[in-house]
């Protein structure tokens, strides 16, 4: 079978999420009510939308099971051999902390913002996992 996934707007996606990267990289995280603290909130809230974004559209192009939630996105991803286990790990503490970041924005503190500020390597995960996957599917010519 093949499947008609909307390559372009993964890599929009993946793209976005890398600029999340440079902004976390290039902010210093001294007070999350600074500028520097509103940056990086805004860059970590992005990254997991884009993550989630790109799952959704994986999982609707390649018709895997309809997910119940974001976490739900997660498992599939990691099912579906997308990212293996220990980045669904990874990815499922930034979606939580996701929540936070749009629901509790002014409670969150400096030090948990900073954690997740400098933990960015999941993020660079993500879009090597998601860019070989693809690679993997276009070998075997399952899509277009």
């Amino acid at each position: 079978m093949i499947y008609d996934i909307n390559i372009k707007r993964i890599e929009s996606q993946l793209r976005y999420l890398q600029n999340c990267i440079q902004v976390l990289e290039q902010t210093n995280v001294d007070d999350v009510h600074s500028i520097q603290g509103f940056a990086a909130a805004r860059a970590l809230h992005i990254a997991v939308e884009s993550m989630i974004d790109v799952g959704s559209v994986l999982i609707d192009g390649f018709i895997m099971r309809d997910p119940g939630g974001y976490l739900d996105i997660v498992d599939i991803l990691e099912d579906e051999q997308v990212i293996d286990k220990q980045l669904s790990g990874k990815v499922k503490e930034k979606v939580t902390f996701r929540e936070k970041l749009i629901r509790y924005y002014d409670v969150i503190e400096t030090e948990e913002l900073r954690r997740f500020s400098i933990d960015i390597e999941p993020y660079r995960q993500f879009i090597h996992a998601v860019k070989s996957f693809l690679e993997k599917e276009r070998a075997a010519g399952t899509i277009r």
